[in-house]
């Protein structure tokens, strides 16, 4: 453009714009100019065209933002700053345009950001997300078709979650550099943040859009298995939930959800559950009781049957609904994943962390029955999962996560139908489980037989 090309400080501003950046921010900047003029747009031109692809509350804040420079008006330098901030400056320039950017109640007199005016701007984005979202995610008409909504509420709920392992309850206040870890280490927060600014300048006509972030990373992972037999279930998740889960696992199981088991799909039944999950790879165990909350817990291995705990510190339990948290491993036990039925002596059912009968999750093998403790050593910062500690079972959801697992082409049946291999040492498998949760350790582990498995 003429005007930017006019000054060399502010062409070597903008020299690492790729040509694709340039043209589409320039034609962005061309579309709200008024009348033939390129040199400057009003505030009100920007105001009309942003709050259709935004709503009013994200434009406002970027509003605040323009008036908060020295300029008087909006030229093409000024109004593509938003962008270079984002894309291209460090979290200095970032936490100076998320302060200039709240209203006048956003700074106290001493200087700091009221947290407040923080809750309100971060959940503007994560609720602008929701519109943002169709545009920058390949797998978003996948999850809409099968009934998965972006609802405000839970959008805000997820904001909340965010913001809260960074700060302290009893605070009014947020420090500088509080913010800028915040920024630095919400992953998703950042990704959310960049797609909505970048939104703004791509956005022509409801037709019409040109994707600026090409490499964007996506925070909702492909859906597999459900088909338009499913058509008529009702998701027990919304959107949010999702990609709050899927945020804390690890990068290579983010790319795919895989459906597995639901309860209002295929019967209130632990076996026909059992028969969905067995070496199925990682999963994310949902469930929602009959007081209406909502919560999960991550699984890193395969479900298998036996008396001894699996899973490792990678497990976690969540809570989705009335708040989202994460509780992630202590390392103080190991008890991270539990599966077993037809024993006498020991639960039979489906745990996750505690101890018998004061579960982190459990499912008891005669469906209905749940159980959350109110305390859990496998977890850190863990709370009850569920209103009352002993549950009832509204619905279970289960998913693998990441890839399918290779399986040998026996070891589904082997497991399923209870008939694999066992050593001499597994005999009195109760009694060896109870000396291990009682701290006891199996010195005889090393002299199992090579061909014998548990």
């Amino acid at each position: 453009m003429g005007n930017s090309a006019s000054n060399d400080k502010q062409q070597q501003k903008y020299v690492s714009l790729t040509p694709q950046e340039q043209r589409i921010l320039e034609n962005s900047f061309k579309l709200l100019a008024s009348g033939g003029n390129t040199k400057d747009i009003k505030t009100e031109q920007i105001k009309i065209a942003w709050r259709a692809i935004v709503g009013d509350v994200m434009t406002e804040y970027v509003i605040n933002f323009f008036n908060s420079r020295p300029k008087k008006a909006i030229d093409y330098s000024l109004y593509v700053e938003p962008y270079l901030i984002m894309e291209k400056y460090d979290k200095t320039q970032q936490i100076n345009f998320l302060a200039n950017s709240l209203s006048e109640k956003g700074t106290s007199p001493d200087g700091n950001l009221v947290l407040e005016e923080i809750q309100k701007y971060v959940s503007a984005v994560v609720k602008t997300y929701g519109r943002v979202l169709p545009f920058y995610s390949n797998s978003f008409e996948t999850w809409k078709k099968h009934g998965y909504r972006y609802e405000d509420q839970t959008a805000e709920t997820l904001a909340n979650a965010f913001l809260k392992q960074f700060y302290k309850e009893s605070k009014t206040l947020i420090l500088g550099e509080e913010l800028e870890k915040f920024l630095q280490y919400n992953y998703s927060f950042q990704i959310m943040w960049r797609e909505v600014i970048a939104y703004l300048y791509g956005y022509r006509a409801p037709d019409r859009l040109e994707k600026l972030l090409v490499n964007t990373e996506s925070l909702l992972p492909a859906l597999e298995g459900l088909t338009e037999a499913h058509k008529n279930y009702k998701p027990v998740l919304e959107i949010p939930h999702i990609i709050y889960m899927n945020s804390h696992l690890h990068y290579t199981l983010r790319n795919k959800w895989r459906f597995l088991f639901s309860s209002k799909i295929m019967g209130e039944s632990f076996s026909t559950m059992l028969g969905k999950i067995i070496n199925r790879g990682p999963t994310m165990v949902v469930v929602e009781d009959e007081d209406n909350y909502l919560f999960a817990g991550f699984a890193p291995q395969s479900w298998s049957k036996g008396l001894n705990f699996g899973g490792d510190d990678t497990s976690m339990l969540l809570t989705l609904r009335p708040e989202m948290r994460s509780f992630a491993s202590t390392k103080y036990n190991d008890h991270y994943q539990y599966l077993h039925i037809s024993q006498q002596t020991l639960p039979n059912g489906l745990g996750m962390g505690g101890q018998f009968n004061y579960w982190g999750l459990w499912l008891d093998s005669e469906y209905g029955k749940g159980q959350s403790s109110e305390t859990c050593t496998t977890f850190r910062d863990y709370v009850q999962l569920s209103k009352q500690k002993e549950f009832r079972i509204k619905n279970v959801e289960v998913w693998g996560v990441g890839d399918e697992p290779k399986l040998s082409e026996d070891s589904d049946d082997e497991e399923i139908n209870g008939t694999t291999k066992k050593s001499v040492l597994d005999k009195n498998l109760e009694d060896r489980v109870m000396l291990q949760m009682s701290g006891h350790k199996m010195h005889s582990e090393g002299l199992r037989e090579p061909e014998m498995d548990l």
